[in-house]
């Protein structure tokens, strides 16, 4: 438990921790044991896809920053944050589990803010490498230049480089990911500085198979998709694949301009290129490109002249993505007083298709970027989806901090204003071709902390948080190769508002304690659901109306005290909505759901994690238990997933030094000792999942995870 002096809940993860970790972790993975975080995870080892709630508030809610950098996709919010920095680059990861950052350059921290650091260029020369291998044919390899001080120039840089391949946990397919960071810097005082940040990363992995509540029951961990490929199967793991290319560039500039007055500015740009990749089956004689018909297609001849004019196609969703992005702000001290003024600017383009490539014989496509594509009769390309989305935002924010009592007592207020304005342009035929948003929105906040003693604090903090509709499908139809009406309805969204408060308590000593009651309300409330287009789960949001949460954070650390140091942290958690939601039945009539005063989705009542860690210089160790309690995944609460339990393990040993290797050290991890398979998680939900006044149900999707991973890895320094 890292001391936290803000007038906020927070935690933060340091660089202890994190190396005691397994090296596949993802950042979301690595804060699981934090207190009020849910994470849904889809294998073990941590690799795939990751969702998580805070306070029962959703991953979309929720902000992320890397070195002052909002890198979740700023349109529908997912943080992707296995592919923004590796973890041997992790210096620490703060949360702050409700109150939002004024200073920070998001527009969606609702449920609060995750601040991922970078372990900067060292001083001198030297590196890092790690050599991991593992259970599911896992091999991992890292390593890291540092290049010190070059001269005396005040320049340092460092670059690394890590490859990994593994298996998927459940069913066929392999994941793979090639990974680059880097960072070059020119230091002239503490307090100027000029840097360039860089990171890529290169994703590619196989689909795990939706799974429903009654698949989970009839099937479990075996209802995946198909390992060997025949002419026409589309539920081929090789055709239900995702593909992720990021690149990112910042650069971060701090000024001293004079004795008090400091200036920070970090422009940046991030190119995002995705890639879902699905089986479905077209047909000559009843395929729709919008709501007109396709006539004939360019389909694959084999399968025309033998299936009645059908053929088994790979859906192809590209999502490339351009964002640029400025941040800057001026800080001002004057004896017990710090004044703040910041303004962000983002601009983002996207340009959004789906479209379809015949299948080979074996199974294979010949290309996934749209180079042989299944074409109309006159030659032009078939897809059933071609929207063009830009986005703009400007925000500002002005705060004013007083220390008085010698600092013991520190008061704050602030004001922050979002503008955000979003087009979107629909060529698919007869769509909704112009459709888009603007909004506006002043967010005031006040905390004040009072330092009772040397070790005792307490605070309290009344905020609050904007968020913009979720996803490019908040403006645009979605549709179906096989018919002619839109899979999904365009309603124009408000954005999402929320007021909190909190009240809390910290004392450091032998033992570390901190204690938080807090208490929102939220106007807006948007979640995720789905629209399922062949094998593809598009995810689309619903409003649904008013939420209220309330709760108890706590969190107990103890010193090491004979090289143990024992952890609990738990939340209590009562959220619920409310209005009622209204659905229309099968006759398209509206009918008013009674969902009033149930409680909200993704909101267990319960969370805790128990842990206990060791180490006195050359053994370490560390084991570590979550609890979930049940959630629910429809707003009638009408299904739901039982609570579900894990525990990791830690074991290491760190030799002397061997020639120019620094202390090289053994490790192994062991993830979900009790080989547990569970539902981890809703990934979309619905409003019922029974029918309900001849509203028809809808069932939810769920990430399972489970399995025994076993990750050995062998570091040094050098």
């Amino acid at each position: 438990m890292a001391r936290q002096t803000v007038a906020k809940s927070a935690s933060t993860l340091t660089r202890d921790f994190i190396a005691k970790q397994s090296a596949t972790s993802s950042p979301l993975t690595l804060i699981s044991y934090l207190p009020g975080v849910v994470t849904a995870g889809s294998d073990p080892l941590g690799q795939s896809s990751t969702s998580m709630s805070m306070r029962g508030l959703q991953q979309s809610e929720i902000g992320f920053t890397y070195e002052d950098f909002p890198f979740a996709d700023s349109i529908n919010y997912t943080p992707y944050t296995q592919t923004i920095v590796d973890t041997d680059n992790i210096a620490s990861i703060t949360v702050n589990q409700g109150a939002p950052d004024i200073s920070s350059p998001v527009y969606n921290d609702v449920g609060g803010l995750i601040k991922i650091s970078l372990r900067h260029a060292r001083q001198e020369f030297g590196g890092t490498a790690n050599f991991s291998f593992g259970s599911k044919a896992l091999q991992r390899e890292f390593i890291r230049i540092d290049s010190g001080e070059i001269g005396h120039s005040g320049i340092k840089a460092f670059a690394s480089f890590s490859s990994t391949t593994n298996d998927q946990w459940r069913g066929s397919g392999q994941f793979r990911k090639y990974h680059v960071d880097a960072e070059i810097r020119k230091d002239w005082t503490q307090n100027t500085s000029l840097g360039l940040i860089f990171s890529y990363d290169n994703w590619e992995q196989s689909n795990y198979r939706n799974m429903t509540l009654t698949s989970w029951k009839d099937y479990g961990i075996s209802h995946n998709y198909n390992k060997s490929y025949y002419p026409g199967n589309t539920n081929w793991v090789g055709l239900n694949r995702y593909e992720r290319r990021s690149t990112v560039i910042l650069l971060p500039f701090r000024a001293k301009l004079f004795d008090g007055l400091d200036f920070k500015l970090t422009p940046s740009f991030a190119q995002y290129h995705e890639y879902y990749l699905g089986g479905t089956t077209l047909s000559n004689t009843n395929s729709y490109m919008g709501t007109q018909p396709a006539g004939n297609l360019n389909l694959p001849g084999i399968y025309s002249a033998t299936n009645g004019g059908t053929a088994a196609a790979e859906s192809i969703n590209p999502v490339p993505q351009d964002a640029f992005f400025i941040n800057s702000g001026l800080i001002w001290k004057k004896g017990n007083n710090i004044l703040r003024f910041g303004q962000t600017y983002q601009y983002i383009h996207l340009f959004e298709q789906i479209f379809y490539t015949g299948v080979a014989l074996d199974g294979s496509v010949s290309n996934v970027e749209g180079k042989y594509p299944i074409t109309l009769s006159d030659g032009q390309r078939y897809m059933t989806l071609n929207q063009n989305f830009t986005h703009q935002m400007n925000s500002f924010y002005l705060d004013d901090t007083l220390k008085l009592l010698g600092g013991r007592l520190a008061l704050n207020a602030g004001l922050k204003y979002i503008m955000i304005d979003r087009t979107m342009v629909n060529d698919t035929p007869g769509a909704i071709r112009y459709a888009g948003g603007s909004y506006s929105q002043p967010l005031p906040q006040f905390s004040a902390s009072y330092q009772i003693s040397k070790n005792d604090q307490i605070f309290i903090d009344a905020t609050t948080a904007y968020r913009a509709p979720e996803s490019v499908e908040a403006y645009g139809q979605l549709w179906s190769p096989h018919s002619n009406q839109p899979a999904s309805n365009f309603v124009k969204m408000d954005g999402e508002y929320a007021i909190g408060e909190e009240i809390g308590f910290r004392h450091y000593g032998l033992v570390n304690v901190s204690l938080s009651l807090f208490n929102y309300n939220i106007t807006n409330n948007q979640v995720q659901t789905y629209v399922l287009l062949g094998n593809e789960a598009i995810p689309e949001p619903l409003q649904n109306g008013g939420k209220t949460l309330r709760g108890v954070d706590v969190e107990l650390g103890m010193r090491p005290w004979h090289h143990f140091s024992p952890y609990v942290s738990a939340q209590y958690l009562h959220a619920t909505m409310d209005n009622n939601y209204s659905a229309e039945n099968a006759a398209g009539q509206t009918v008013v759901l009674p969902t009033a005063g149930k409680t909200a989705v993704q909101s267990p009542h319960f969370v805790a994690a128990v842990g206990i860690s060791y180490d006195n210089g050359t053994y370490f160790g560390n084991f570590y238990f979550n609890y979930v309690s049940s959630q629910y995944s429809t707003f009638m609460n009408d299904e739901k997933i039982p609570g579900y339990e894990q525990a990791n393990v830690t074991l290491g040993y760190r030799m002397h030094p061997i020639g120019f290797l620094k202390y090289p050290q053994l490790q192994i991890n062991v993830t979900n000792i009790g080989n547990n398979n569970y539902l981890s998680g809703p990934s979309s939900v619905t409003a019922n999942a029974h029918t309900y006044d001849g509203v028809t149900g809808h069932a939810p999707l769920y990430t399972v995870n489970g399995g025994i991973a076993v990750v050995a890895s062998l570091s040094t320094g050098f």
